[in-house]
């Protein structure tokens, strides 16, 4: 079942662009932002209610006993979330494909810089195949004087998301074990919603929002992006203890095939041969850094 979970979470996380697509046109990058964790607390309170599982008895002593890392964890998170969002509701659906070995590579330089832990060629190698393929979808074939001048922004932005993700990953790794999945992602979310209200609130003291009629596919997005945002957490960590660690993110890679297809079927976006390497280069990279060395 594992690879079900994994493969449920990356076709899930697939869909992010096109919901932000779907959103944009009415509510800018901070409400989209609220909303995926706003709807996301609520999808998470329908599943306790499903499963008929309690809050755990010591939460509050397990809040107080890791909150410094709840509150980095829901600042960093929505950081990640309003860095991407923005650049999605201004650039490409599938854009943030970019954020996976943005957050990989990451993650590998604090396990060598702030855990010692040993740099093999054959890490550096995949570091270099993930940095290549992000370069190769960036550029998509343009001078570089034209990447700077229309894409530098928007793969800066995805850049900084998977950054933050993987800070909101170690924030994880720090509560683990103290906090049920559910209940330490209730935290989190609620949190990060609360920060995401205040870029949020200026167009409700002015009466802007009064004015704003969505559309039915925008209400469908916004419900299905707080449902993935809360369900594809879930799922994830569920899915984490019963395969092996090292094809987490093969199966997570996915997610890249997906969304690329999503904005040619939806958004008719053009994918060339850059896009298509790129992918694929970064694809190798990513699952070549998780994979132990033999």
């Amino acid at each position: 079942m594992g690879y079900v979970y994994l493969l449920c979470v990356a076709l899930m996380f697939s869909f992010g662009g096109t919901c932000v697509k779907l959103i944009s046109p009415y509510f800018n990058a901070s409400w989209i932002t609220f909303f995926r964790f706003f709807i996301g607390v609520v999808w998470l309170l329908i599943l306790k209610c499903i499963l008929r599982q309690p809050f755990q008895k010591n939460l509050k002593q397990a809040l107080l006993s890791c909150w410094k890392w709840i509150l980095f964890g829901a600042f960093i998170k929505w950081m990640a979330y309003l860095t991407e969002n923005y650049a999605l509701s201004h650039g490409l659906s599938y854009g943030n494909i970019v954020t996976q070995p943005a957050q990989t590579l990451f993650l590998t330089l604090v396990s060598v810089l702030c855990f010692k832990e040993k740099l093999s060629p054959k890490k550096g190698f995949c570091i270099f195949l993930c940095i290549g393929g992000v370069l190769c979808i960036s550029l998509n074939g343009r001078p570089l004087d034209v990447f700077f001048k229309e894409n530098l922004l928007f793969t800066g932005l995805f850049i900084l998301s998977g950054i933050c993700a993987g800070c909101h990953v170690l924030s994880q790794k720090m509560v683990a074990g103290r906090l049920d999945i559910i209940d330490s992602n209730l935290a989190i979310f609620t949190l990060s919603g609360l920060f995401s209200l205040i870029p949020a609130a200026e167009p409700v003291f002015t009466g802007k929002i009064a004015f704003i009629r969505p559309d039915l596919a925008c209400i469908l997005a916004i419900l299905a992006f707080g449902f993935i945002t809360g369900m594809g957490f879930y799922l994830n960590a569920k899915a984490i203890p019963l395969v092996p660690f090292y094809m987490v993110p093969v199966i997570q890679s996915m997610m890249a095939v997906f969304a690329i297809l999503w904005g040619v079927f939806f958004f008719h976006e053009t994918v060339t041969g850059w896009i298509i390497g790129g992918t694929a280069a970064f694809m190798i990279g990513v699952i070549g850094l998780q994979m132990k060395n033999n």
